[in-house]
């Protein structure tokens, strides 16, 4: 959102709440992502086991920001007149301006960039991109997905609807459903000239009924955020209309909650109502405030924390205990891929990071560094992909998921690259297609453009099956597999419960790290660095877009025929001791560092 000089107006990163029910349905992924398993960096764990079975009448929001690029690189420059990204100039050699990295070069006196221009907070995983990089979008989509995210609320706050954009998240997300794959539903926030940007969304989009299988719909019709004076009777008969904005306490926008929707607020949070006081519609759940009000990522308890634990999500925790205790109908969470602030110095604010300051100082509405931020989205850096575990892990518990199947007859299977006998095993996990997808696209101001070509064979399908001596696994790609030389080459990893050591992210084994021969593969195991132990030889067979290999129990440590078993595929991510290059390196299956459960009984 477009910042502007003076704090009363102060585009706090405004979530657009748009709930999504498409169909009057929850967002169920397409490859069952809500029974995925994973550990984040700090070892806390994802697991079915921890959460309530599914609940349909509750929905989780986010907001989603696409003004990336839309002003200006290395100076701000208004916007295009289509609303659209601007396009970059030959002055442009400086820009992104990093906060992060400016402050660790000078800390006393970081070399800000222009007065109103944009600075980044840190360095996004997919890099400084703009808002249009279809690679990034579908990136997105998938992850929110996989979160359980039902809606993403698009950022329309300060007037422009950033129309072009807009259009290129909305016929990427109807391609990718068109491809058998999963993506939010998409609604709007609106503040600054209501009237017109409710009248522009209105005329452009929904009138003319552009991307109506994506709306989100609530109760009944699309929802739409925004001041009610923005409601005319068309405008009210055609949507339903929450008024959105910050805090609750003493603000005399939200009044008693009624019809309100916050998108930001203090510990406890009110909820908004609309049927009756006493049952929650909505709950506002954000991951810091501002700079400027000194509530960052490690505030909890009411107070701001001299020593800092950005990485852990203390306030992101506490803001969603309240939340699971009103435990309402929908929870608007602040936020994902907001990234960059305008730098100002014309005295509006009084304060800033817990300090007075003066007119000419410089100060940030929203953003600042990794403490005084507000994404979820992974970045390189202190935060890395923490927050996004910790949303997926209470989305779920706020939603609840989907409980794991167990597997009580053996089966046997014949490694001999025919693969008939595999159809018959019941034990089947899907992964998405098409998240091979190659990226190349401009980057912010001077980085000329990303690209990413590392997308491979595309996993689209793995099976697993046991019997009293062996366990065996089965892969399928879109297209055929390439040649078994290829460099990182279909890694299969494995974590049995309970056995031996927890090894590397969870996984005490590595299938396919070598290759001995055209039907023998190596099992190493793997250290707790990631780097490669003690190794034996396998059995595998390949053929076309399939491959299936044995691995003999007792090579993994399990005795008998009861045991639970972690896996996960990866083409052409390299092991080199960052899990975080499944989430752009080749593909995966499961995504990042989502695993699979094989429970046996």
């Amino acid at each position: 959102m477009v910042q502007k000089a003076r704090f009363k107006i102060c585009l706090l990163g405004i979530l657009c709440v748009a709930f999504f029910q498409v169909s009057a349905q929850h967002l169920i992924s397409s490859s069952n992502a809500d029974t995925w398993v994973a550990k984040d960096e700090l070892g806390r764990a994802i697991d079915p086991a921890n959460y309530k079975n599914i609940r349909k009448d509750k929905y989780a929001g986010i907001f989603y920001f696409i003004w990336q690029g839309a002003h200006g690189y290395d100076q701000h420059k208004g916007g295009a007149a289509d609303g659209g990204i601007m396009p970059k100039t030959p002055g442009d050699t400086v820009s992104p301006y990093d906060i992060t990295k400016l402050l660790k070069a000078n800390p006393t006196g970081p070399k800000y960039g222009p007065i109103h221009a944009f600075h980044h907070w840190g360095e996004p995983y997919f890099g400084y991109y703009l808002a249009d990089d279809e690679w990034v979008i579908r990136k997105h989509a998938q992850m929110l997905s996989d979160a359980g995210i039902d809606v993403i609320i698009l950022d329309v706050t300060n007037a422009a609807i950033y129309l072009p954009q807009l259009t290129k998240i909305a016929n990427t997300y109807m391609k990718m459903r068109a491809e058998g794959l999963s993506t939010p539903s998409i609604s709007f926030i609106v503040n600054s000239a209501p009237k017109q940007t409710v009248n522009n969304l209105y005329e452009q989009i929904y009138k003319k009924g552009l991307f109506s299988n994506l709306w989100f719909m609530w109760k009944g019709k699309p929802l739409l955020l925004c001041p009610p004076e923005a409601v005319t009777p068309e405008i009210g008969n055609f949507f339903t209309t929450r008024h959105s904005w910050a805090w609750s306490k003493g603000q005399e926008w939200f009044a008693d909650g009624k019809d309100k929707w916050p998108w930001l607020d203090h510990y406890p949070q009110s909820y908004g109502w609309h049927d009756t006081k006493d049952k929650a519609e909505q709950v506002a759940v954000s991951i810091a405030q501002h700079p400027m009000s000194n509530i960052g990522r490690s505030f909890h308890n009411g107070k701001q924390p001299e020593i800092f634990s950005t990485e852990k999500g203390l306030y992101f925790a506490e803001q969603w205990k309240r939340a699971l205790e009103v435990d309402p109908e929908f929870v608007f969470i602040t936020g994902w891929n907001e990234w960059v602030a305008m730098r100002f110095n014309d005295g509006a604010s009084k304060t800033f990071l817990g300090k007075s300051i003066e007119k000419g100082e410089t100060y940030f509405v929203d953003l600042y560094n990794a403490e005084f931020s507000r994404d979820a989205e992974p970045e390189n850096g202190v935060t890395k992909d923490n927050y996004y575990y910790q949303l997926v892990d209470y989305v779920r518990k706020f939603k609840g998921s989907g409980k794991l199947p167990t597997y009580k007859t053996n089966a046997s299977v014949t490694i001999d690259g025919k693969f008939e006998d595999w159809k018959k095993i019941p034990a089947v996990y899907k992964d998405d297609s098409g998240d091979t997808f190659h990226r190349k696209h401009p980057g912010w101001g001077r980085i000329s453009e990303y690209v990413n070509t590392s997308g491979r064979n595309d996993i689209v399908e793995s099976r697993i099956t046991s019997d009293e001596q062996n366990v065996y696994f089965y892969v399928k790609t879109k297209d055929e597999l390439t040649p078994g030389n290829s460099p990182d080459w279909m890694h299969l990893f494995i974590g049995v419960k309970g056995v031996g050591s927890a090894g590397w992210e969870g996984f005490q084994y590595v299938v396919n790290q070598k290759l001995l021969s055209n039907n023998r593969a190596t099992l190493h195991s793997l250290k707790k660095d990631g780097k490669l132990g003690k190794a034996i030889a396998i059995k595998y067979r390949t053929s076309k877009n399939e491959l299936e290999l044995v691995i003999p129990k007792n090579k993994l440590g399990i005795a008998g025929n009861k045991f639970t078993l972690d896996f996960k595929w990866a083409d052409n991510s390299p092991i080199d001791g960052n899990a975080m290059h499944w989430l752009d390196k080749g593909d995966t299956a499961p995504n990042a560092r989502f695993a699979y459960r094989y429970i046996k009984e």
